[in-house]
């Protein structure tokens, strides 16, 4: 029984993709648009945005802020009387 239901989605899956390969260009952009939109995960880009908030409050932190521009103390130069090797 199992075997028959895996054949039935294996053969939609193959017609599906055929049919894919028959539409014109314009078309096949955005049939596969639209299947890119049905797999992506529910809430990918909600962690994505959360992640990258993050990201910024974590790169905000521990840095000199002159008017619009952040600059962390890792960008410090050495000191000039410091030799080079």
């Amino acid at each position: 029984m199992v075997e028959k239901w895996l054949a039935a989605v294996g053969l939609v899956v193959c017609v599906v993709l055929l049919l894919g390969m028959l539409l014109g260009d314009e078309r096949r952009a955005r049939w596969q648009a639209a299947m890119r939109r049905l797999a992506a995960w529910p809430g990918t880009r909600r962690a994505a945005r959360r992640e990258a908030e993050r990201a910024i409050e974590r790169a905000r932190r521990n840095v000199e802020r002159e008017g619009n521009v952040y600059r962390p103390k890792s960008f410090d130069r050495r000191p000039p009387d410091e030799p080079l090797h």
